[in-house]
């Protein structure tokens, strides 16, 4: 795989730098954690491709790729539905990562469902329940836009794989955006 592959990756790394540090900043730690994860799968990805270390970290790559969107798409469910006190953050955020760290250790085959099924319930969940943001809609269409893309682009038959890649994850990267810009209240927001 050609060193052009690591530029889709770092577009995801640069909205999760960008979108974790205002969601950071503006209190929501639990979307912002899901951004870190994210953002770390993707920095993996960076590495591996721009540094010629493709068959090296294949498997560390795919490995954290599944780990932390799992714990990313957790995270950010939780956030939504849970905003909990700060205290509480970091407790959710290890049970998140000892969760996902199970699933990807004794239960691999339920990774993939349980990525999708948190991003149905974020979907659903903020349709009913709007979060404090003027721009509600971005939530729901961040998530859309990230299920099908994981359903029809990731391993799309009918596209290059090159092309694939870059689509699955720009648009990744632009579902990311979405969600955080939808995710921080009006008066929070960084523009």
């Amino acid at each position: 795989m050609p060193a052009h592959y690591a530029l889709s990756d770092a577009a995801i790394v640069l909205v999760t730098i960008i979108a974790g540090n205002a969601l950071w900043r503006s209190g929501r730690h639990l979307p912002a954690f899901a951004m870190a994860c994210f953002g770390v799968a993707a920095f993996i990805g960076v590495v591996r491709f721009g540094a010629g270390l493709q068959d090296q970290l294949a498997a560390v790559h795919a490995g954290a790729s599944q780990l932390f969107g799992l714990a990313g798409a957790v995270a950010i469910l939780s956030g939504y539905l849970l905003r909990p006190a700060d205290r509480h953050t970091i407790w959710i955020i290890a049970l998140i990562l000892c969760a996902a760290t199970a699933i990807f250790l004794f239960a691999q085959p339920l990774l993939g469902p349980v990525f999708l099924l948190a991003l149905v319930i974020v979907f659903l969940a903020s349709i009913v329940r709007p979060g404090p943001s003027g721009r509600t809609w971005l939530v729901p269409v961040g998530c859309a836009v990230m299920l099908a893309n994981t359903l029809f682009i990731r391993r799309a038959a009918w596209l290059d794989e090159a092309v694939a890649w870059h689509i699955y994850h720009v648009v990744i990267a632009l579902a990311l955006a979405a969600l955080a810009k939808g995710l921080m209240s009006a008066e929070q927001r960084v523009n």
